[in-house]
């Protein structure tokens, strides 16, 4: 098998990961109070800071009505805030509060649980030759994200 195989193979088992485990990442994000929507923003706001309605609106290609009814939804619940921004009086920017930022993490958790126990199903062997894998699956990540945020400028 030549690497293009491996990389087919691969590429066809992660498909198939990702929809068997569909059911696990639906019961992480049902067990949240906040909709699918609520959640991206909040996403947003936590991981591509300083992000602004606009920014949102176009990153989830949606309205500025619909961003501007998200936020003034998470804001009442005290999950996000609006500051000024600084280069432009007339927009805000959105930052995630602490309990933001808890509420994002308890999905996150729901998901790291699930995940430990599927691992805990594996043998030594798959986990020691996982663990291997995922080094090098977080090294191509940090380098694609990197080049992401150089584009954008960040």
């Amino acid at each position: 098998m030549g690497r293009q195989d491996d990389l087919d193979e691969v590429e066809a088992l992660t498909g198939r990961v990702e929809r068997l485990t569909a059911d696990l990442r639906i019961d992480a994000m049902v067990a949240s109070e906040l909709s699918i929507q609520q959640l991206k923003v909040l996403t947003l706001a936590v991981h591509r800071s300083p992000v602004t309605a606009h920014d949102v609106a176009e990153t989830l290609g949606v309205s500025a009505a619909t961003v501007s009814g998200l936020v003034g939804r998470l804001v009442d619940r005290d999950l996000l805030v609006q500051e000024p921004d600084p280069r432009d009086g007339r927009a805000r920017r959105l930052r995630a509060t602490e309990a933001g930022q808890d509420a994002l993490e308890e999905v996150a958790s729901f998901h790291l649980q699930q995940s430990r126990e599927l691992l805990e199903r594996m043998t030594d062997e798959e986990i020691a030759a996982l663990r291997v894998s995922m080094g090098g699956l977080e090294r191509a990540i940090r380098e694609t994200v990197d080049a992401q945020k150089a584009v954008r400028g960040v």
